[in-house]
Formats: structure tokens, sequence, C-alpha cells
């Protein structure tokens, strides 16, 4: 699997660095970071592309996309939470997009734009940018706003919401702190259950 990481903040690009003893230049798969947890790595640009001055060169993602689709079974894109340049690059290579939501009122409150943005990315990139549903993020059943916000979520999206549900567990963020994915960490715990289940639902379409 490779991972491609457009989001200048990086966090992708330091999970997984820190979860790989060893990271290698591989010429095989064109010059991506190979790591011993077995991913393909294009790290974030991180700084440079904070600079306003910085773009991206889509043409060149997209030939690298094409490159790696004979050799890899799955591409993933991390991008930023919102539709600016490295954003739109992002969605011109992906061809479904999963969208993140908290389960908190100001998340929601960007959620339709998203979606918009989206719709308008899916009919400028045919074949792109297809929306594989909404992933409510961070619920805890135990707090009436997440289930006021979740039961809104299915209301108003309907087959657009993901069936998984990813809760707030601290295993996640003990994991991250010891370097190692929740999986590693915790297996049995609620959040690792919730990330196979939606891994599941995602790999049977």
């Amino acid at each position: 699997m490779v991972l491609f990481d457009l989001d200048p903040q990086g966090n992708a690009t330091v999970a997984v660095q820190a979860m790989a003893e060893n990271a290698t230049v591989d010429p095989e798969l064109f010059g991506l970071l190979r790591l011993d947890c077995g991913l393909w790595l294009l790290p974030s640009s991180g700084a440079a592309a904070a600079n306003r001055q910085a773009t991206i060169d889509v043409g060149r993602l997209q030939d690298l996309v094409r490159e790696l689709e004979p050799a890899v079974d799955w591409l993933v894109v991390d991008c930023p939470p919102r539709m600016d340049e490295w954003g739109w690059a992002g969605v011109q290579v992906a061809d479904e997009v999963v969208v993140p939501v908290q389960a908190e009122f100001f998340a929601m409150h960007g959620l339709s734009q998203m979606l918009e943005s989206l719709a308008a990315a899916s009919s400028q990139f045919p074949g792109k940018a297809r929306l594989r549903g909404v992933l409510p993020t961070m619920v805890n059943y135990q707090e009436p706003v997440s289930l006021e916000i979740l039961a809104d979520l299915r209301v108003n999206l309907g087959s657009r919401l993901l069936q998984s549900v990813i809760v707030r567990d601290p295993s996640l963020v003990e994991a991250a702190s010891f370097g190692r994915s929740v999986f590693q960490h915790s297996p049995f715990s609620k959040s690792a259950l919730c990330y196979a289940e939606l891994v599941k639902e995602i790999q049977d379409g």
C-alpha cells in the first residue's frame, strides 16, 4: 500500500515514520520511502507547503499514480481538512473520498460545504473524487451531544453515511505516544475494532 501525505501539517507522515524503525528510498517504486511496516510513503512537504509561494505539480502527481497502478493494490491520499491547492490535488488523483467528521457541532458546520466542493470536483474531474461516504469520528456514546449529531447525520445523509463509526478512545492517544499503530498497541480496544470494521467496509465496497 502507498500513502500520499498531501496535508502540509504532515501528521500522517510523522505517525507512519514513528511506527517504522527504518525508512529507505525504494528505486523500484519511483523513489518513495519504503517503511518496514509494509507501507510506501510520499511524505508531506511540510513547511514548504505552508509557504504561500509554494505550488504542487498536479501533473507529476497524476503521472506517479499512473506509474504506481500496476504495482500496488491500494493508494491512500491524506488531504488537508480544507479544499486548498493540496486538497484539490488530492481529489484529482483519488477515485473515492472518505470525509471524516467529528461528532461536534463546529465540525458539522463545514460538512455541507465540503460535500458541495466534492460534488464540484467530481463533475470537473470525471472518474475521480466520488464520495465513498462520511465517517463519524470521536463519537462518545455516553455523551448526548454525540448521539444527537450521529442521529442528525443518519437522517440528513442517508446512504452517504458509512456504517462504521470511530469512537473516542484513549487507546488511540496512547498508541500515538508510543509511536505504534492502535492495532499494535491495543488490538482489542474499541478503536482498533472500529477501524477494522472500517477497513472491511471499504474493501467490501
